[in-house]
């Protein structure tokens, strides 16, 4: 059940850009998290975007800057990703956000972006009041996973 928090400044996107950033980056992070893509295993993706006035978007302790920074905070159980999954979801979601700016190539506008993974262990992470969700997790997973192959 990983989960997904972006923070941008208000107005940057509109909400059709915002949903659509929103999917791509689900995509990615199941892509790289080995979740089947398939409608019961998307209910356990979780994602929040938080809009931030423009003034409350600082950039060396300023709020006066001409293009918008984005925060992109991904929490997953620790230990499901491996350094190098790290760095090719942070990559993808860097590309997400400027293609969604419009950028189609890589520059200095890629600085804006920041990714974050958070590792929680099972015991920091509470579901309906429980920590013990991870098996239904898992388990739905590893069901998914199997009747993708069967077919």
């Amino acid at each position: 059940m990983p989960w997904i928090n972006l923070t941008i400044r208000r107005g940057t996107f509109t909400k059709d850009v915002q949903h659509a950033v929103m999917a791509k980056l689900t995509d990615a992070l199941m892509f790289w998290e080995k979740i089947p893509d398939n409608p019961e295993a998307r209910k356990k993706m979780m994602g929040w975007v938080y809009e931030v006035d423009e003034d409350s978007n600082y950039s060396g302790g300023s709020p006066h800057h001409e293009n918008p920074y984005y925060c992109v905070e991904v929490r997953v159980l620790a230990g499901r990703f491996d350094r190098l999954t790290k760095q090719h979801l942070m990559l993808d979601f860097t590309k997400i956000i400027m293609l969604a700016e419009g950028k189609t190539h890589f520059s200095e506008d890629a600085t804006r972006v920041w990714v974050t993974i958070v590792e929680l262990q099972n015991e920091d992470w509470a579901i309906g009041g429980h920590t013990d969700w991870l098996r239904d997790y898992e388990s739905a997973l590893h069901t998914l996973g199997t009747d993708l192959a069967v077919k």
